[in-house]
């Protein structure tokens, strides 16, 4: 019988210290997701690079994140409304349905005629981008 109590004892322990493990676990990814923006500057429009940009931009998203695109060079033909459909079209819209936010260089689009936008992309300004990009709880990763 003793054995037994003693058993129970050590998993109730185990058990104990695995929710408290977790909890931690979850309160420093929350920490980490708080505030934090990440910022997906996509110079693509076609292949892997723009692919790869807007699933890990989706991935980020859908984990918590604050996630922006910013697509600037050819990448800004990836917002062009009257741009053909590829798996990277299909990529942003899916990023824009659950909330991310996209925003079209305006320079770019105009050296690359692109003239209208997609529904749910902004166009930038340095008065969005600058902001944005120096602040300190931003990281950014480029394509």
């Amino acid at each position: 019988m003793r054995s037994i109590a003693l058993i129970l004892t050590n998993l109730l322990a185990v058990l104990v210290l695995t929710i408290y493990a977790q909890e931690a676990h979850d309160k420093t990814h929350q920490a980490q997701k708080e505030g934090a923006i990440l910022v997906v500057n996509l110079t693509h429009d076609r292949g892997i690079s723009a692919e790869m940009a807007l699933t890990f931009a989706n991935i980020s998203l859908g984990r918590g994140y604050e996630t922006v695109v910013w697509l600037n060079s050819e990448g800004v033909r990836l917002a062009d409304a009257k741009a053909k459909e590829t798996q990277a079209i299909k990529l942003l819209r899916e990023f824009l349905s659950k909330g991310g936010k996209v925003y079209v260089c305006p320079v770019c689009a105009q050296k690359l005629k692109v003239e209208k936008i997609a529904s749910g992309t902004q166009w930038a300004n340095p008065d969005i981008i600058f902001p944005l990009i120096t602040q300190d709880k931003a990281k950014i990763v480029s394509w």
